[in-house]
């Protein structure tokens, strides 16, 4: 590219839409016209110094000379401004905006046969038919910053250039606020003029009856560099017969109703290293009499799908790269990417597949299908034609270790597109959750560095809370139980930085327990949480144990202590059950329904019950409308489980004699399997006993007439007992079906019956 135009500027500094000069004092002043409407002392009989400002910025035009500046200050300025004075290049005419606008019918700049003007963080809201800005014969002319727009339905575009050589357009935004407006037009006598960093957006119309262009170049030796171009009904860059040696590079194309690139008839044109997307025809198109067109280095995505939602419906499929005509014979393509929704992502004078387009072409040897940004690294072709040492960004060419380099030219390891990846880390973490101290620990081991190593984890917790340090674990307690988002940053030590977050629930645990079936007396086991919960496990061990915490609205949620996550019903299929989640919402809250039974029903919010299959292979679902016994469940807390019952009268333990096949009876020296019971709260203060050794319930047989034995498949009035504990430690069991006592009959030498009238040494027990 060019050297700046402003590469002489002695006195004036141009940054930023600010004007700084050089030891200012009033003798300076006359370097610099100040334009100030709304300064009430402004007239445009005035000299034009800070003291005595101008009115309008057409009377600084009128007597402004080389090098001065008009300095225009804040306000909105309904002018069309004439610029009939010429600078050099190293002393240019220089207008300066300070968030001032030129608006209304026909606003703007016309500059006749002038050169060396600038035009510097200018905004212009043209409503009319006229260019906003009009450049005619002129040379040096420099526009920087700022916003140009216009809406208008004549076809006018924002800034036209006739005859206009040796000038710029440079982080300029262009704006059309009508279909038939374009953004840049350059006719054929137009030479040397750069476009660079330039933001041209078109009229969201997708219609191509009323066309328009972003850029349309037709005369020789122009570029347009690290811009981005998107919507225009027609095209988004065009070059025309006359474009010859034009460089069109670095460039963002997006969505449009017609081509992205358009090489009609130039010759020589370099296209390289452009990202091209989602236009509803051709990405790139060369046709006409185009001879010593290069296409390189490119990225086109999602192109000519002209059924896409948008486009125009009279549009036929187009392809990624096309070329027609006579140009098929003289254009070279190579080093490109593309992904295409179609068959035929390529055209050779016909539409055909990247196979079909090498075959015909001898082209595209290194080209490739794909979607994938790593396919872009390290794979460009450093020699092609417009080959750019820097990105759109102005950042180096970079050599990613982890990619091998397959281009080619002096550096093989340029990326291919507008942009060169300086690979960023990626942050990645994951949570454990701990309720009852209301802790979590962040891991972000997972976290996998750049292009440059990991230099620092920053971790948020959501409470204010802020930790930064050189390891990836950091763990940190609440306060307040509630919900959270929590953050990581992890930053290279080049600088970048990657960040990711999850939301998480530490809620306050009302209880721990174990959900134990009544469809086969197992309990639901979390371990394989993945998969599915199961009702699979004889024993409360501790892939069964879950946390209850209150969720509101007179709801509930489970959190599996071995799995760190909360029960919940999935998303895509609303039936499933896992134990995944991080942070409850209404997939993780259940409505607890209890049946007189003691047991108790979960209905999800789908409205859906909680059921269990008893073979206890298929996965937990919240699949049934109502509840039968598969639907029951019965609470065990953790500290309730796996204990047995020494009768006070002998000190001998109660165990389920013959494996259950016979009545309870005091008379075990010791506590094995026989002898283990897990409490179950039916709630009201009533529990049941499930005895270990064959997985049934005891039961007040004969309606408390006969022994108890662990004999009962289910729960009903017979298995209900109410517990009673004393100060001393002892616990005794009365019976719900006749109102008595459960006692080691004939001081433990017969076997245990509900018939105790009130609570002795014969009716008491030690829970061990």
């Amino acid at each position: 590219m060019r050297a700046p135009l402003l590469a002489g500027l002695a006195t004036v500094i141009l940054t930023g839409g600010t004007l700084g000069i050089t030891a200012p004092n009033q003798a300076d002043d006359l370097k610099i016209l100040y334009v100030r409407q709304a300064a009430t002392n402004c007239s445009d009989q005035n000299a034009g110094t800070l003291a005595q400002p101008l009115c309008s910025i057409g009377a600084a035009a009128a007597i402004v000379t080389g090098g001065q500046t008009v300095d225009v200050g804040t306000g909105s300025y309904r002018e069309r401004v004439t610029v009939k004075t010429s600078g050099t290049p190293e002393q240019p005419v220089v207008f300066v905006g300070t968030s001032a606008s030129l608006i209304g019918e026909n606003s703007g700049f016309v500059i006749d046969g002038q050169h060396d003007i600038v035009l510097q963080n200018i905004q212009v809201n043209a409503l009319g038919d006229l260019p906003a800005v009009d450049a005619h014969d002129v040379s040096g002319i420099t526009i920087r910053g700022g916003r140009y727009s216009l809406n208008s339905s004549s076809g006018t575009p924002v800034v036209r250039f006739a005859a206009v050589t040796r000038s710029s357009l440079s982080q300029t935004s262009i704006v059309t606020g009508n279909a038939a407006t374009s953004g840049v037009r350059m006719d054929a006598a137009s030479s040397g003029v750069d476009i660079s960093g330039t933001t041209v957006s078109g009229n969201v119309n997708r219609s191509l009856d009323v066309p328009s262009v972003g850029i349309r170049i037709d005369g020789p030796g122009n570029t347009v560099i690290g811009s981005s171009i998107g919507g225009f009904t027609a095209t988004a860059v065009v070059l025309g017969t006359g474009a010859a040696g034009t460089v069109v590079a670095n460039n963002v194309v997006t969505a449009g109703a017609g081509h992205g690139i358009h090489n009609n008839g130039a010759t020589g044109t370099a296209i390289t290293s452009n990202s091209i997307k989602q236009r509803c025809l051709d990405g790139i198109r060369v046709d006409g009499a185009s001879s010593g067109v290069s296409i390189q280095n490119n990225v086109l995505d999602s192109n000519g799908v002209a059924g896409r939602v948008g486009c125009d419906p009279k549009a036929l499929d187009g392809v990624e790269i096309g070329i027609y005509g006579d140009a098929v014979s003289r254009t070279v393509i190579d080093y490109n990417n593309v992904h295409h929704h179609r068959t035929d992502s390529y055209a050779w004078g016909t539409p055909t597949s990247l196979a079909g387009f090498r075959a015909a072409s001898g082209q595209a040897a290194n080209d490739r299908e794909t979607e994938q940004p790593r396919d872009n690294y390290d794979s460009a072709n450093s020699a092609a034609p417009g080959f750019q040492k820097l990105d759109r960004a102005g950042t180096p060419r970079v050599d990613d270790p982890a990619v091998p380099n397959s281009g080619a030219g002096p550096v093989t390891f340029a990326d291919r597109g507008a942009v060169e990846t300086i690979r960023p880390p990626v942050a990645s973490f994951d949570v454990t959750l701990s309720l009852a101290p209301q802790k979590v620990t962040v891991d972000a081991s997972a976290s996998t560095p750049g292009l440059h190593p990991i230099r620092s984890y920053e971790f948020t917790f959501g409470d204010g809370s802020v930790v930064t340090q050189s390891s990836p674990v950091a763990a940190h307690t609440y306060a307040d139980p509630g919900n959270y988002s929590v953050w990581i940053k992890v930053t290279g030590t080049d600088g970048q930085s990657a960040t990711s977050s999850q939301p998480i629930s530490v809620l306050y645990p009302t209880s721990t327990v174990g959900l134990l079936t009544m469809s086969n007396r197992r309990y639901i086991d979390a371990g394989n949480a993945t998969t599915g919960l199961r009702a699979n496990q004889l024993r409360l061990g501790a892939t069964a144990q879950f946390d209850v915490v209150t969720a509101g609205n007179h709801q509930v949620a489970l959190f599996s202590r071995s799995t760190g996550r909360y029960l919940a019903i999935g998303t895509a299929d609303p039936t499933a059950m896992t134990a995944t989640s991080q942070s409850v919402d209404a997939r993780e809250t259940f409505t607890v329904a209890k049946n007189t039974d003691g047991s108790i029903s979960l209905k999800a919010s789908t409205g859906q019950y909680v059921t269990a299959d008893p073979s206890g292979t298929v996965p937990l679902t919240a699949s049934r409308p109502t509840i039968s016994t598969w639907e029951k469940f019965l609470q065990v807390s953790t500290t309730d489980t796996n204990k047995s019952l020494k009768a006070r009268v002998n000190g001998r333990y109660v165990s389920a004699d013959g494996a259950g096949t016979k009545p309870l009876i005091a008379s075990a020296a010791t506590a094995s399997t026989w002898e283990r019971f897990d409490l179950v709260d039916l709630g009201s203060g009533t529990v049941a006993l499930l005895a270990h050794v064959n997985n049934r319930f005891v039961s007040a047989d004969g309606v408390g007439t006969k022994p108890m034995i662990a004999a009962a498949p289910a729960v009903g009035s017979w298995e209900m007992f109410y517990l009673t504990r004393s100060a001393a430690g002892t616990v005794s069991f009365q019976a719900a079906i006749n109102g008595r006592y459960a006692s080691a009959d004939g001081a433990g030498s017969k076997p245990l019956i509900t018939n105790g009238p009130a609570i002795s040494t014969w009716e008491t027990f030690t829970l061990g």
